[in-house]
């Protein structure tokens, strides 16, 4: 393992732990660390790049503490302990898919760039660009052609 493969478990366990700690207490504080370890050392074991791991993860965790959040504000308190727990767990699964998305699209973008100027070639534009000399603009012409 790499020494940013901890870095990535240790990160993760401990924003797991802070997480869980605000959700549910002590119990939340222990079950968000493991968690976060647990998520941290099976990516490393993947060869996922730790930056990647450490940003779906805490995004993920985000949505969990803002989902939860949500549904604690709206309820009395202490009546709706279960909802809160199935609002930050469905929050946290779209959030991860959601940052999960971001970040392989941007990882990916950035591979390709990578790839193109060491091989020497120019960067690749915005994918907006037009040609000098378009067909369309040299033939004004509107009438359909007769056979």
């Amino acid at each position: 393992m790499r020494p940013s493969d901890l870095l990535s478990i240790s990160v993760n366990a401990l924003f797991g732990a802070v997480t869980g700690w605000l959700l549910l207490g002590a119990v939340g504080g222990a079950v968000g660390a493991v968690l976060g370890a647990g998520f941290g050392y099976g990516t490393a074991r993947f060869n996922v790049r730790p930056a990647i791991t450490m940003t779906v993860f805490v995004g993920a965790m985000t949505g969990g503490l803002i989902g939860s959040s949500i549904v604690s504000t709206i309820c009395l308190p202490d009546t709706c302990t279960t909802l809160e727990i199935v609002a930050g767990i469905v929050t946290a699964i779209a959030a991860f898919v959601g940052v999960g998305i971001v970040a392989a699209l941007v990882t990916r973008s950035f591979d390709e760039y990578n790839e193109r100027v060491d091989a020497g070639l120019p960067p690749t534009g915005v994918g907006c660009e037009v040609p000098e000399e378009d067909d369309r603009t040299q033939n004004t012409d509107t009438t359909p052609a007769s056979e």
